[in-house]
Parts: C-alpha cells; structure tokens; sequence
C-alpha cells in the first residue's frame, strides 16, 4: 500500500526529487518503491521526458484503479464504513444528465437504501473509469466505434434534443453559418459531425469547448449557434433572451446506462434509477 501511494505522489508531481522531498525520503528510496511496483505489476509505470516523468497508458491506468483502492482503504479504516450494511454504489455521469437527475440524486446520495458515490465528467473519461472497475455504473454518450468489454453491459439507451440557439437569428446557407461546437473528438460532437456528413454539410466551427456554460455565454453574445441541451436553456428560450434557430436538421444525441455486468436491471438501484430515466 505504502508503494501505491508513492507511486501516486510521483504521478501527481511528475518529478521523483520533488515527491521525495515531499515525504522526506531519499530520492533512491522512492525509485526503490516504484521499482517493486513495477516488477509486482510487471510492467513499465513511468517514462522519462527530460527532468520529468511521464505516465505510460498502464501508468495512467494504475493512476485511476490506484485513488479508489486507496478511498477504500480509507473506508476500511473508519468503523461507520465497517459496520454499515447498507450498499455503495460510484456512478459516473455526464454534466447535463447530472442537471436532469438532479433532484432525484440530491434524495438519494444518502439513504436508507443505498449509499451512492458519484462521478461527473466527460463520457470518455467516465467509460475508461468503468473499463478499470472504477465505476459500477455509467451514464455516458454512446461512441458506436467502441466494442463493449465482456464485463460491461449496455442496459439501456435514451436521446435528447440539442437545439440550435443563438441571440440572433442567422440566414444564409448552413455551411456559412458560425456554429459553437462541442469539443472535437469527444462524444458528442461525433455524433453532430456525422448527421453533418449524412447532409454533405462542413460546418463553419467559430467555437469548440467541453463547457456548456461557456457555450451559452456564446450564444447570448450572439457570435455563432449553439446546439446545447433543451433543459439546459428552457428559461432562456422562455424569456426571448436566446432563439431557436429556422434549421432544417435535428440534432440528437444518444446516450446509454453502461454497467458492471454483475450490476443487473434487477439490482433496486439501477431499477430506481432507469426508472427516472424515462421520466426524462
């Protein structure tokens, strides 16, 4: 355990003088640490990049499994965690369907039938940490190039509306159009980049973030469209203060409820929460 956490502190400072000096070792000891960890792990944890240290994807890996073993090593150390028989559940789940389950998180992160642990970050991120074991369960935006692993199972999915907002109206042809785009590569914009190629549509990208925030703001200075969630700006479309924009395209994107596969539709958790699903 003592060579998990060393190697963690190594990971976050990325220079092995600097996490020595932290813990008051000598620099010879913490590479000693490292080194037994590799052998025990059989593999090569850190590459080295000038004076600094580099995580290999196995290093990046053990870097994720690493933070949970040593949160339930915290917890096998506090009695309240021991004697407590009610069961944990992590869920990870990407910010707007944070904001869509939001009461119902809010009722639930600690109650008399589950305790739950809860994750929010990009689908991406989110589907390695449940590749790791990390997560039991997870809400992510489907990437239909990935092979689901053996252990994981697909329990469900559901879609929801992006609609094209600006403060402005724009005119003219689609391709002409400045638009506010999630980041490429991730997700979501996967999935807008293909209904764009289904229309033989380059879009005019003026703007790309993982923040939604940041793109309403955008929207609202009027410098471009953006496709954002529906829930996400209802009392901005009530109030005038963004417009749907005339486009002949829906944009859609579809999530789904990724699972340990040992976590069946049958556990009270997931039924609970698929239930909640539909409500939305």
């Amino acid at each position: 355990m003592e060579d998990l956490q060393r190697f963690l502190l190594v990971a976050k400072e990325g220079n092995l003088t600097r996490a020595a000096e932290e813990i008051f070792i000598t620099q010879s000891a913490l590479t000693q640490s490292i080194q037994r960890l590799e052998k025990e792990l059989q593999t090569k944890l850190f590459q080295h990049s000038g004076k600094h240290l580099q995580l290999t994807d196995d290093g990046k890996s053990l870097l994720i499994i690493g933070e949970r073993i040593l949160q339930l090593w915290d917890y096998a150390h506090d009695p309240k965690m021991r004697s407590t028989q009610i069961p944990t559940y992590s869920i990870g789940m990407f910010d707007n369907v944070a904001l869509k389950l939001g009461n119902f998180l809010q009722n639930n992160i600690q109650n008399k039938k589950y305790h739950l642990e809860l994750t929010i970050d990009s689908s991406g991120k989110l589907f390695n940490k449940l590749q790791l074991g990390v997560l039991d369960a997870a809400l992510c935006v489907v990437n239909k190039t990935y092979i689901i692993p053996k252990h994981l199972t697909l329990l469900a999915t559901y879609s929801e509306k992006l609609i094209p907002v600006s403060s402005k109206h724009f005119k003219g042809k689609l391709d002409s159009i400045p638009f506010i785009l999630y980041n490429s590569g991730s997700h979501t914009r996967t999935q807008i980049d293909t209904l764009f190629m289904n229309h033989a549509i380059q879009p005019t990208v003026y703007a790309e973030s993982t923040s939604v925030t940041f793109m309403k703001e955008l929207a609202l200075l009027g410098t471009g469209v953006a496709l954002l969630p529906e829930n996400f700006i209802r009392e901005e479309l009530k109030t005038g203060v963004l417009k749907k924009q005339k486009i002949d395209i829906t944009w859609r994107r579809e999530y789904g409820l990724f699972v340990q596969k040992e976590l069946s539709s049958q556990n009270q958790f997931i039924k609970d929460l698929q239930k909640e699903l539909k409500k939305n």
